[in-house]
Order: structure tokens, then sequence, then C-alpha cells
């Protein structure tokens, strides 16, 4: 269990040596080292080639962006998605046959 020795009511020996006044609000370790700028350093929005129009509802289409296979697609409403174009049940890619039924793959 870790726990910030500044918290309220932490009973630990940083809690108890004699510090006074309020307590600094501190961020945890965590969000201190694991920033988006850390994590996805290049996070960027790349152009697709493809325009909103051109994709009707449930439609999918198989790009490769900058290295990675995407599938590119609406739902049944119409709002486009993007998710890699890898079924994570048996590896294979979801654009030799998937459906969009609704807002689901």
């Amino acid at each position: 269990y870790a726990r910030n020795p500044e918290q309220k009511g932490a009973a630990t020996g940083s809690a108890l040596c004699g510090k006074t006044g309020a307590p600094a609000a501190q961020t945890s370790k965590t969000e201190r080292r694991y920033t988006t700028q850390v994590i996805l350093p290049a996070l960027q929005w790349i152009k697709t080639g493809l325009k909103l129009g051109e994709l009707q509802a449930t439609e999918l289409r198989a790009k490769n962006l900058a290295g990675v296979d995407v599938l590119v697609g609406k739902d049944g409403s119409g709002k486009l998605f993007c998710v890699a174009n890898l079924c994570p049940h048996i590896g294979t890619p979801m654009s030799e046959g998937a459906d969009v039924i609704g807002d689901v793959i």
C-alpha cells in the first residue's frame, strides 16, 4: 500500500518528525514520472488520406499510418473511429472479414 508520508492520518516516521505548517500539495511519484510526454513523446495527428464523406456508415478501410496497421471506419450512426487492424482473439487482420453492427466491430 503506497502512501504519501505527508498525507493526513499517515502514522509514519516522517509524519511524526515535528514538521509544522500545512503540508504542500504534492503529486504522486507516478504522476511525476509517467506523463503523456514521457510515455508517448511522438503522439501526434496523422493524416489518413481519407475524407470524412468518403466513408459510409459501417464501412471499414485498412490503412498503414506511420508503420502501424489500422482500421478506419464509421459505426452504425456514422461516428468516425480508428482501431488497430488486428483481431485480438485470433490475430488476423480485421479488414479481412470484420463487420460493423451498431457501435460494435
